[in-house]
């Protein structure tokens, strides 16, 4: 056998690259990415807050604390990471509120809603150092239908302009006080459109004066212009209530085509209107 002798500079090298293989048995080694599953859900308490909650779930053995996570939509404007501190379990679902940012309407047409994406950075419980996990959650077409509404509330409000008026009368009903005003509503399209049904908050009560008939109010190119009376009274004025809600003036109106599907929005509410309100209820 024939001994060949290697220059010093030349052990080194190999010395070196030996030392960054790697080996099986290495402790530095990169650990194994935690086992995670996604399901973006919405609670009704979500709903006026404008966000989902992103259900994750931890299917593998050590518990996994969560730091910050981000939700990636197609078709919506990324809304950000959000900071975490929420441990996760073994085996267990921790849901994470998260808002879905804005919807990228089309000029017509439906929504193009992609599969969302759930980005977090997360650390095991004994560790310290943290990573970061994508996960194609799913959402059982919720992401898409929260797109379509907005969309539709969007075009519905460049077609009718839909607020209460700024005159209200001072009414007491027992131990209560209840408000009388208007709702004015303003065609902006060439279609009719009918105002249908109102629906007051969890603070107030709304209900619509107008006499008989199938529409509240019916816009036409000839009449674009309707006031239709209503009346705000007391729903839930317990500090409870007044503590949890988040859009106290959140009423909705239910606008469209005549005969057609009617759709939900939410009238224009100006300073004469919130102090009206306020005597019903104080916030």
């Amino acid at each position: 056998m024939v001994r060949v002798a290697l220059p010093a500079r030349w052990l080194v090298v190999a010395a070196l690259l030996s030392a960054c293989s790697g080996d099986p048995g290495d402790t530095d080694a990169e650990p194994d990415a935690p086992e995670l599953a996604a399901e973006v859900v919405q609670l009704r308490r979500d709903e006026v807050l404008e966000r989902v909650e992103v259900a994750l779930e931890n299917t593998g053995p050590e518990t996994v604390v969560v730091e910050s996570l981000r939700l990636r939509v197609p078709g919506f404007r990324a809304a950000g990471a959000v900071p975490k501190d929420s441990p996760v379990p073994p085996g267990q679902v921790v849901n994470l509120p998260t808002p879905y940012g804005g919807v990228r309407c089309p000029g017509s047409g439906e929504p193009r809603i992609g599969r969302p994406v759930v980005t977090v950075r997360v650390h095991t419980a004994p560790e310290s150092r943290s990573r970061r996990v994508s996960i194609d959650a799913g959402d059982g077409g919720l992401l898409t239908r929260i797109a379509r509404a907005e969309c539709t509330a969007r075009r519905l409000a460049r077609e009718v302009d839909v607020r209460f008026g700024s005159r209200w009368r001072l009414e007491k009903v027992g131990g209560d006080v209840v408000v009388h005003g208007t709702l004015e509503a303003r065609l902006l399209a060439d279609q009719p459109r009918d105002l249908t049904q109102v629906a007051g908050t969890v603070i107030y009560a709304l209900r619509a004066d107008a006499a008989g008939g199938q529409a509240l109010a019916s816009l036409t190119p000839a009449r674009p212009r309707a006031s239709v009376p209503v009346t705000v009274s007391v729903a839930s004025c317990s500090g409870h209530a007044r503590g949890e809600t988040k859009k106290p003036y959140a009423f909705l109106v239910w606008v469209g085509p005549p005969g057609g599907e009617q759709l939900a929005v939410n009238p224009g509410v100006d300073a004469a209107s919130r102090a009206a309100f306020r005597r019903v209820c104080p916030l």
